[in-house]
């Protein structure tokens, strides 16, 4: 979608389209962010060594195939500690990370913090999609940029292995979600994509920014990006391909 008719449809204000003026102009078909956490490294080197690139080769894949991948993580609890310490140096070491300054890195805040990765990613990158994934998924990027150059016609799309579920009701359930009432006598969650991985086009991206005081977030990161579509005008996609652990022929993902 052009930012005008983005715009027009109200999914950019007037300050987000004066600040893309500002971006570069070349294009980038997805910026994937990764998310990680504390004591992870092990995950990120074996991502790093399968299928993420390194050194030169992460501006090699963004200016040859229009993919930029990035590891996301917030700040610890203790601003400045050895946690954050230690992620420092990680990245002084292989540029590959976005650290969210404004957002405590815990497991609880896993919602918000996807939310401030697609603020921060629209933010910076002129991107036709977006894509969330987890630290333990292997993504084959040839057919993930394949997936996505298809659906470039679709402007507001939202695209991923869609399910639904159970909600928890219990505090003490792993699973447990505070919200539960909200989802009446069911007590099932609506159709939303699996957060292995899950991909939103730009002017959904554009919307979350917009509108981040006022997005409500749940127990869940997919959950929670799926309810913010909810009432929009927006094609929900379900990629089988998209389905990581389901080891599906032509998937481009796997859960380790």
């Amino acid at each position: 979608m052009e930012l005008a008719a983005a715009r027009k449809e109200g999914f950019v204000s007037k300050q987000s389209s004066a600040n893309s003026k500002k971006q570069p102009t070349k294009k980038i078909l997805s910026v994937i962010g990764v998310m990680t956490t504390f004591g992870r490294k092990k995950n990120r080197d074996a991502i790093r060594k399968a299928w993420m690139p390194t050194g030169a080769s992460i501006k090699n894949l963004a200016d040859q195939k229009g993919i930029i991948v990035r590891f996301v993580i917030g700040r610890s609890a203790n601003r400045g500690d050895s946690l954050d310490k230690e992620i420092e140096r990680e990245n002084s070491q292989t540029n590959d990370f976005i650290i969210l300054d404004d957002q405590v890195e815990a497991v609880e805040e896993n919602a918000k913090k996807t939310k401030s990765f697609f603020i921060y990613a629209v933010d910076n990158w002129n991107a036709e999609f977006y894509a969330k994934v987890n630290d333990d998924v292997y993504v084959n990027l040839d057919a993930f940029g394949g997936v996505l150059t298809s659906h470039l016609d679709k402007p507001r799309v939202y695209i991923g292995c869609m399910k639904s579920g159970e909600v928890f009701s219990e505090p003490t359930h792993k699973w447990y979600e505070p919200d539960w009432w909200k989802f009446g006598d069911g007590k099932s969650y609506f159709q939303h994509a699996s957060g292995e991985v899950y991909v939103i086009s730009k002017a959904l991206a554009q919307f979350i920014s917009i509108n981040r005081f006022i997005l409500r977030t749940y127990a869940h990161d997919d959950v929670s990006t799926g309810s913010w579509f909810i009432g929009l005008d927006v094609m929900h996609l379900d990629e089988n391909k998209f389905c990581c652990s389901s080891w599906s022929t032509g998937s481009i993902c796997a859960a380790v």
